[in-house]
C-alpha cells in the first residue's frame, strides 16, 4: 500500500536522517566488551549465550569489531536496560570462562547495508 502525507500529520515520519521502523522492529547494538571470534564454534559459548537472550530476528557479529553483536529484534517486548542487566548477569558462567560483566546494550539510531 501506497503511504500518502496528510499536510501536518504524521510529516516527522518521513523526516530524513532518522530511522523509523514500519514494524515494531529496533536496531540494537550490544557490546559484550571482548573478542567472540573464539566463542561462536561450540554448545554453550559465549556467542549462543548471548542470542538466547536477546532474542535477535536477525543478528551479524562483524570480525571487525571485537565483542560486538549488531541486531533487529522485535520491538515489542525488547527492553534494552533488562537485556543488559541480564547479559552482566551471566558474567563468566560460560563455556571458555567468557566475561560478560561489562556488557552494554544500546538501541541504535542508524543502520548500513552493504
Amino acid at each position: 500500500m501506497a503511504q500518502t502525507k496528510n499536510a501536518g500529520a504524521g510529516v516527522a515520519e518521513f523526516a530524513t536522517g532518522t530511522l523509523h521502523s514500519k514494524h515494531n522492529l529496533k536496531a540494537v547494538l550490544v557490546d559484550t566488551g571482548a573478542d567472540l571470534q573464539a566463542q561462536d564454534d561450540a554448545f554453550g559459548e559465549a556467542v549462543e549465550r548471548a542470542l538466547s537472550i536477546i532474542q535477535p530476528l536477525m543478528y551479524l557479529t562483524p570480525t571487525a569489531t571485537a565483542g560486538q553483536i549488531h541486531c533487529i529484534v522485535d520491538g515489542n517486548n525488547f527492553d534494552a536496560a533488562s537485556v543488559q542487566i541480564q547479559l552482566q548477569a551471566i558474567g563468566t558462567q560460560v563455556s571458555g570462562s567468557y566475561d560478560f560483566s561489562g556488557a552494554t546494550v544500546t538501541l541504535g539510531t542508524n543502520i548500513v547495508v552493504s
